[in-house]
């Protein structure tokens, strides 16, 4: 799965799913940034439609993760697999339903995962939970962490102006992180240091750092 951050694509699932003329909108954001738009049937269960959303990344483990939305309370819920999606209590703000395609179980240790392609999910995911603050983490290890997105990102690091533009442009450095420093530059000092040091670290080890 090539890196696709910060570009967002309306997609749709082809077949018969809009062929249907009595569903409800739904928009499923994706770890990538990207975006699913589909017609969902009233008698489609929720499982079917993670395996819909799950078969776009050819996801094979599937079980880690779910589909989540957020109630007119501002609570995050978890469609329940069993039951019908439009059973379950949205928003009643008119327009699409929005889901959120998110790790749901996590593991203890990353070699419990057996593709590829659910470790990089799993990062994609951690990447942004630490960056909207859902996962706090010490800022030391923020900018080791925001190093190692940018060793994933771009490779080996060539200046520090390509770098600070860089992190402009990769969401990295969570807002509280920043209102602790003196500066943005300061962090991104910091980030430089860490950043350097990962010279020769593949992309595939960067994620999994």
């Amino acid at each position: 799965m090539s890196n696709r951050q910060g570009c967002i694509h309306t997609c749709a699932i082809p077949g018969e799913v809009f062929q249907m003329t009595d569903g409800k909108l739904c928009q499923v954001q994706l770890l990538d940034d990207r975006k699913l738009e589909l017609l969902v049937q009233p008698k489609l269960l929720s499982y079917e439609l993670l395996d819909l959303v799950s078969s776009h990344f050819n996801l094979k483990e599937k079980e880690f993760f779910g589909l989540a939305f957020f109630d007119d309370n501002g609570q995050c819920k978890w469609l329940q697999m069993d039951r019908r999606v439009l059973e379950h209590d949205f928003s009643k703000k008119p327009g699409a339903i929005s889901l959120n395609f998110l790790v749901r179980f996590y593991v203890e240790n990353i070699t419990q995962l057996k593709d590829i392609i659910t470790v990089e999910l799993f990062y994609l995911n951690a990447k942004s939970a630490i960056y909207n603050g859902v996962i706090e983490v010490e800022t030391e290890n923020v900018f080791r962490l925001a190093a190692n997105a940018l060793q994933e990102a771009k490779g080996d690091y060539t200046s520090d102006e390509n770098t600070r533009a860089d992190l402009k442009k990769l969401p990295t450095l969570p807002t509280k992180v920043l209102k602790e420093h003196p500066s943005l530059a300061f962090c991104e000092d910091r980030v430089i240091e860490y950043y350097k040091q990962l010279k020769g670290v593949s992309r595939g080890q960067a994620i999994v750092q």
